[in-house]
């Protein structure tokens, strides 16, 4: 089969042919999202901002330069701990007393997942955030994680000053009672000796150079240059001493010791003061800078953002199921593909119609058999404007077939007949049949229609007229062909309707024959010499005949009919057989050497054609011819 590039015109046919594929599934697609949203539970989510500050170095304690980065993200891991997620239950008094410890760790580890704290940007600003069913528990909780992370940094200040004061007034005692004995024991020796002078300066510089050493050494190792410069004087310092008196040697060693003991003294003093303060002193290192508000709408699941998306997905799932259907689809959709596909010429192209709303309901009262009689009555172009597009098919088709078939026929003096068959049932062979009957009627064609569908015969019914004696009879030898033929005086007498017979010119020049009584074996009597013979002599009188014959593929009649023809058009419905289908009917036709004249597309809709032979623009140019004069008939 040929194949095609898609172009943006076919991409547009497809989207109206299988318009209701993408309509359904967008509809499924977007209830089936709208189902989910409404099903989950709604998700309300609170946020509080904290400043987080650089922390106060507290007196006595040496700390690092504050590194942003490591601090914060420091921060933000103590505002999602346990011990955080705990004060905060505290504070929300969701703790009582008499909780066990399995409830105390599940209402913990509840909370505890709730919470989540993020960087903002590169501020000192901190985002603590607290997701919950319950919109106005966010806020509560996520306030109260703000609250106790401020209240755990100033407990912890606090703890640590007081751990400092403590230890520093311990050693500011034992250095107290250091000095008090250094200060009695240098006493007790200068007033036994006396002695002074030299070892007084000497002891003095020695205990100046021991305080620049203790110094140094916090800063620096003993390796360092500075600190082998003093302890070279420190130990020149001491040569001197040795050469002087031991009396003077020993009031210089507790002058050293009682100096020492004094700046010990003083330093813990100092420091045991500044100690006391920083206890005393509250001092914050997080502030809030926004607290957390009650939400008022959830942030899942998020309607409109869902149903955005649902309408989205639900577009690129219809348009990729219509063109996994189209791919699917084994019917051939277009001219090119039918007559490429086939080799075989499209004789005519019969548009769909819709019947009318007072029609419809006017059938709802019927019964199924009655329903399908109107319907296809309903499509006689009696029934339709002669500028319809529907009644101008057919004469195209006839003018198609008036320059090609009949001047064959009359060449070749086999007659002017032309069967109508298809692939499958309900293609519209049937009433293609009886239109083209009464398009070439009312061109003023002597036309003969046979109802030669012996096994579901509808012509009767379409025409209002009895079944027999017909056909049957005539092949059975039981009546002659003109005795059973029907004309104006039946079509009065008949079912169709005297105003529409009236009106309508070409009924005088159109016979039908209709099927006749049921005959067992239609096969018989179709390869009989009789029909052969009958054929022949209505051949001599009607410059066209038309023959209703059984579908192709499910009954061997129209082989055997189609012999006798003319030609054989074939009948397809758009959308409706498979291709291998058609291309089956076609091949059986002409192993028997039944010659085929060509397709006719039936029920063919201007989305599925589309602009092709400009046939959308004159099917609403005529369309609007005939509701002008619709509307003029109306008015009149």
């Amino acid at each position: 089969m040929a194949q095609y590039e898609l172009n943006l015109s076919d991409y547009w046919r497809i989207i109206k042919r299988r318009r209701w594929i993408i309509f359904m599934t967008l509809v499924t697609v977007i209830g089936s999202v709208t189902v989910f949203t409404n099903l989950q539970t709604p998700i309300f989510q609170a946020t509080a901002t904290v400043k987080v500050e650089p922390t106060l170095s507290i007196a006595g304690v040496s700390t690092d330069q504050w590194d942003t980065f490591m601090t914060l993200n420091t921060e933000v891991k103590i505002i999602k701990s346990a011990v955080l997620a705990e004060r905060a239950a505290r504070i929300l008094n969701l703790i009582t007393p008499e909780m066990s410890e399995d409830e105390k760790k599940s209402l913990i580890g509840n909370i505890q997942s709730k919470i989540s704290a993020e960087r903002v940007g590169d501020t000192n600003l901190i985002n603590i955030s607290v997701t919950s069913s319950d919109a106005k528990e966010t806020a509560l909780i996520a306030n109260a994680t703000a609250r106790s992370y401020i209240e755990k940094g100033m407990d912890d200040r606090s703890r640590r000053a007081r751990e400092l004061r403590q230890y520093i007034e311990v050693q500011l005692r034992d250095a107290e009672t250091k000095l008090r004995k250094s200060e009695e024991e240098l006493r007790v020796f200068t007033e036994q000796s006396g002695a002074k002078g030299a070892m007084g300066w000497l002891s003095s510089r020695l205990a100046d150079l021991e305080s620049r050493k203790s110094e140094l050494l916090k800063k620096y190792t003993d390796q360092h240059p500075e600190v082998r410069r003093i302890m070279q004087q420190i130990e020149a310092t001491e040569e001197q001493m040795k050469k002087l008196p031991a009396t003077d040697l020993e009031y210089a060693r507790l002058s050293r010791a009682l100096r020492f003991n004094e700046d010990i003294y003083s330093l813990l003093s100092r420091r045991f003061k500044e100690s006391q303060i920083s206890e005393a002193d509250k001092v914050q290192s997080a502030f809030i800078v926004t607290p957390a508000l009650e939400p008022g709408s959830p942030i899942k699941p998020n309607k409109v953002t869902n149903i955005s998306f649902g309408v989205l997905l639900g577009i690129f799932l219809g348009f990729v199921l219509a063109l996994l259907v189209e791919n699917l689809d084994t019917s051939i959709g277009t001219i090119e593909d039918v007559e490429k596909y086939l080799s075989l010429p499209v004789l005519g192209i019969i548009p769909h119609i819709e019947p009318a709303i007072s029609q419809k309901k006017q059938w709802a009262s019927l019964s199924g058999r009655n329903q399908k009689v109107s319907l296809l009555r309903s499509k006689l172009i009696v029934h339709h404007s002669g500028k319809s597009p529907f009644v101008e098919s057919y004469h195209t088709l006839r003018t198609n077939l008036k320059f090609t078939t009949l001047k064959e026929a009359d060449k070749t003096g086999k007659g002017k007949i032309i069967s109508f068959t298809s692939a499958g049932i309900g293609e519209g062979k049937t009433i293609t049949a009886a239109n083209f009957a009464l398009a070439a009627a009312q061109s003023g064609v002597k036309t003969l229609l046979i109802e030669a569908d012996l096994r579901r015969p509808s012509i009767h019914w379409i025409f209002g007229l009895s079944r027999g004696p017909g056909f049957s009879d005539c092949v059975l030898g039981t009546k002659k062909w003109n005795e059973v033929i029907k004309g104006t005086t039946d079509f009065l007498m008949g079912e169709l309707g005297t105003d529409k017979i009236i009106q309508s010119p070409g009924f005088e020049n159109l016979s039908i024959i209709t099927s006749g009584p049921s005959i067992p074996n239609p096969i018989d009597i179709l390869n009989s010499p009789q029909t052969t013979a009958m054929l022949k002599d209505v051949a001599a009188h009607y410059e066209l005949i038309i023959l209703d014959c059984p579908p192709v593929l499910l009954f061997a009649d129209a082989l055997l009919v189609g012999a006798h023809a003319t030609g054989t058009i074939l009948m397809y419905q758009v959308g409706r057989m498979a291709r291998r289908a058609l291309k089956r009917a076609k091949d059986q036709l002409s192993n028997v050497n039944v010659p085929i004249l060509g397709v006719v597309l039936n029920n063919v809709k201007t989305s599925e054609m589309g602009s092709y032979y400009g046939y959308g623009y004159y099917y609403s140019y005529k369309y609007y011819d005939q509701r002008k004069d619709s509307d003029k008939a109306a008015t009149q």
